[in-house]
């Protein structure tokens, strides 16, 4: 690399007529070795997907798979992971390390200048961290379930830290930190080798316990390893990996987010997949959306299910995979078809599903959706009318940090995800959970198809509190199923515009825009739909504690504030969610009764 660091780098050459091939590179942070492999450098042990689940995997297809459709396949472990030299500060480094990769392949002579970029999840995540920086050599990438914008979009959706996934999948990679990364930290905190097993031991038994916690009743909310205060300097965590201080002091978008934004800058064709709940689902709609719009040659598949069902062959209509790198890498005349491909259901059951009805279109979302807007109600309904003038027209609730809400369902990685009946979420609240909103019976079928915002007038006695809005589908039989969910810090409510925060002042309403992200999914007749005003989701989102203060992660127990929060439903003041809806028949509304 440009500082002179060594990466641990595998290359396999197809064995057919030719000196120079295309290149596939994969870059992964999860090592590129075969499991129990013992030596990480070695080329030999390099991964290759189970034969029965040819799918699976960050590193896509696996050499064997690229060398014989004509590809030289180049495997890397991430700067500070594995065999790599350096200290793996959690994609700081990717961007400028891919480059500097793909520069070094370009020059070597099995290299015939075409390169192309490939990953899943975190290896997803740093193919559009290589394909951000625009080396003339990359012509494609193909990048499924990973972060377009890891920090705005993913560790701080809505200004609110999503703490879930960051504890666990810093904890879970502890095992891969490099010989290099280990010696860097044990010299900067004066760690002897037995300190060091020490803290790994402890950090793992730390990272079980949050596990373990998933299964008690109530979930979460009584285990001192999630319940943890500061979040900065988190024990043992933060030890083996001093990088995850930095992660977490950056509440609005600033420099050091907006490096991380790679979308902003891809100026090549790309192929997008995710899932309805998948946590990286809003990213990669969004970096199909901007780049498509900036540049064009973008696709993306929306499959259902969460983060990990890509990795199943029944996820996929076909395989999309080689069709795109022989168009793009080998200038073949393939018709790669519609820019968007989506299923229309967002949860299936994976023993009985085959994806079939996956629905074209030429962009997201689809020509025919429309945005269609239900008000909240005093009355604790939801409906199409306009709000009363009644300016007195309130409701209130209480929250408390040091009793919040258990997370259940939704976009979540490592905990319980998906569909999730919610009604237990209630009973498993030992403080108050929030405010509920309940439509009327819908009497034809209602097919949400893109966006979900809702806009809540709100006052608090708490300077700072986060609002998280459910929509939900309650069926016939009282089942309350999780569609839909999102969050905003109150605080930073204006963060698109500016970094300055906006704290709330007692008796004074403002407005919050809560993004709910993006669905496809057909909410039955005979079911109504549920909008909840919440005020925590612990621990997928850690507690606001109230406090005002903008650096969160340095609150103690003794900076927790209750907050009373008042929501408005006047038309001075209104609050409501806006459902982008598709509308078959060219009418509007939603047919309840």
């Amino acid at each position: 690399m440009r500082d002179g660091v060594r990466l641990n780098t595998f290359i396999y050459l197809p064995t057919g007529p030719g000196e120079s091939f295309p290149v596939i590179l994969q870059r992964s942070p999860y090592g590129i070795v075969a499991a129990g492999a013992t030596d990480v450098t070695d080329p030999t042990a390099g991964w290759l997907p189970d034969p029965a689940r040819p799918l699976y995997g960050p590193i896509l297809r696996g050499w064997r798979a690229l060398v014989e459709h004509g590809y030289a396949a180049v495997y890397q472990d991430c700067r500070g992971r594995f065999g790599s030299e350096g200290v793996d500060r959690v994609y700081r480094d990717d961007a400028e390390d891919g480059y500097d990769t793909v520069d070094w392949i370009a020059s070597q002579p099995w290299c015939n200048g075409q390169i192309g970029l490939s990953g899943s999840s975190a290896c997803g995540t740093t193919t559009m961290a290589t394909a951000s920086q625009g080396h003339p050599n990359v012509r494609a990438f193909f990048a499924q379930v990973g972060a377009s914008s890891i920090y705005d979009d993913v560790v701080y959706e809505g200004q609110a830290l999503e703490i879930e996934r960051l504890w666990l999948w810093v904890a879970s990679n502890i095992a891969g930190l490099s010989a290099t990364h280990r010696a860097d930290v044990m010299q900067r905190a004066e760690l002897t080798d037995a300190d060091w097993e020490r803290v790994t031991k402890s950090a793992a038994a730390h990272q079980q316990a949050m596990i373990e916690a998933a299964e008690a009743n109530p979930p979460f909310v009584d285990s001192p390893e999630w319940m943890h205060l500061p979040l900065a300097n988190y024990p043992d965590f933060s030890v083996v990996q001093p990088f995850l201080g930095e992660l977490l002091r950056h509440p609005v978008p600033d420099a050091f987010r907006s490096a991380h934004n790679f979308r902003q800058s891809i100026n090549i064709p790309g192929f997008y997949v995710t899932s309805w709940y998948d946590i990286f689902a809003a990213s990669t709609i969004a970096a199909f959306q901007e780049v498509q719009s900036r540049v064009g040659n973008q696709h993306l598949w929306i499959g259902p299910n969460g983060h990990g069902f890509v990795y199943e062959s029944q996820f996929w209509p076909r395989d999309p995979f080689f069709d795109w790198f022989d168009r793009w890498l080998k200038d073949e005349p393939i018709d790669t078809g519609p820019s968007v491909l989506y299923s229309p259901r967002a949860w299936v059951d994976p023993a009985d599903y085959t994806a079939d009805d996956w629905l074209p279109a030429d962009a997201w979302p689809p020509r025919g959706a429309s945005s269609y807007r239900l008000s909240m109600g005093a009355d604790a309904t939801l409906n199409e009318e306009r709000a009363p003038s009644n300016q007195r027209a309130t409701r209130t609730f209480v929250y408390d940090p040091r009793l919040p809400v258990p997370s259940h369902g939704g976009r979540a990685m490592m905990i319980a995800n998906g569909m999730l009946d919610q009604r237990d979420v209630r009973s498993q609240t030992r403080g108050e959970y929030g405010l509920s909103y309940q439509g009327p019976v819908l009497a034809t079928d209602l097919t949400i198809t893109g966006h979900v915002t809702a806009t809540i007038s709100a006052e608090s006695d708490c300077p700072d509190t986060d609002f998280i809005a459910k929509l939900i589908e309650v069926h016939p039989d009282g089942t309350a199923s999780l569609l839909m969910d999102g969050v905003t810090r109150a605080m930073y409510r204006h963060a698109a515009s500016t970094s300055e925060p906006a704290p709330l002042v007692p008796g004074q309403v403002v407005q919050v825009r809560i993004s709910l992200g993006q669905l496809c999914h057909t909410v039955a007749a005979g079911s109504r739909l549920q909008v909840d005003i919440t005020s925590s989701d612990f621990p997928r989102r850690a507690r606001n504690t109230n406090s005002g203060h903008p650096m969160l992660a340095d609150d103690r127990d003794s900076d927790i504030r209750v907050a009373t929060t008042t929501v408005h439903h006047s038309q001075l003041h209104p609050s409501y969610v806006d459902i982008n809806v598709m509308h078959p028949s060219g009418g509007s509304g939603s047919g309840s009764e």
